[in-house]
């Protein structure tokens, strides 16, 4: 990613409502599909400024895995110390007790995406869990996916394939984020109708705090639906799958 998003990352993950709604909608999918002792490990890779690792810090033995420097002295400003400055395929699990590895909007960034993916299922013992989270729908592409340095967006579809291509069994996927779908599109439409995406210079579009509190609820609520259905469409995907 480019280096001001980690800067304007760590600013604004506690506060902001994507990342605290999705906070809350991650620890209910994990803790409703996933069957992880408190003696277990949870390998977060790519785990950025390390907000959602130090939210799902409170359930579980959580371990924090980037590739940047900058990342990783955010996670340490955090308090967060089970760090690793390394690749997935360079990680050392011995004596580590991983029951899951999470990747929550990581798999986007990555050149070689079913290389990780299969890294994943390589590195994971029998019966642990996987949990993916990704941006979707490439006809959503935007400045904000440039930005970010993604490589590609994905369907549910070619989102399950790479899952399954890589030798997992799927237990849950769904869309999620699709209450405000709608008027994310239409914001969408517009930027690029007045030509004012190109405008666009930071990685978090700004909100007045009546709008961020609104919206944390609205994004938030899903949370008591998604662990037990599949919802039709929305900004992003999640699964939860296994190694059998």
């Amino acid at each position: 990613m480019e280096e001001i998003v980690y800067h304007t990352n760590f600013a604004v993950e506690d506060s902001y409502w994507w990342f605290t709604a999705r906070n809350l909608i991650f620890q209910k999918i994990i803790s409703k599909k996933c069957h992880i002792n408190k003696n277990e490990d949870v390998l977060d890779v790519g785990c950025g400024t390390g907000g959602v690792l130090k939210f799902l810090s409170a359930s579980y033995n959580m371990i924090g895995l980037d590739m940047s420097s900058i990342a990783l002295d955010y996670c340490r400003k955090r308090g967060l110390v089970r760090l690793y400055n390394c690749s997935l395929s360079e990680f050392d699990s011995k004596d580590i007790n991983l029951k899951a590895i999470t990747f929550f909007d990581v798999i986007e960034h990555i050149d070689d995406d079913v290389d990780v993916v299969k890294s994943a299922y390589n590195l994971l013992p029998k019966g642990a869990f996987l949990i993916a989270s990704v941006p979707a729908y490439q006809w959503l592409w935007s400045k904000h996916d440039e930005m970010h340095q993604h490589k590609r967006r994905y369907s549910k579809k070619s989102f399950s394939d790479l899952i399954t291509g890589s030798g997992f069994s799927i237990d849950y996927i769904s869309y999620f984020n699709s209450i405000l779908m709608i008027p994310a599109v239409l914001k969408r439409f517009l930027e690029n109708v007045t030509g004012s995406e190109k405008k666009i210079d930071q990685p978090v579009d700004k909100v007045p705090e009546i709008l961020n509190k609104l919206f944390h609820y609205l994004f938030a609520a899903e949370r008591f639906i998604l662990p037990a259905l599949r919802l039709p469409f929305g900004l992003s995907i999640i699964v939860v799958a296994q190694k059998k």
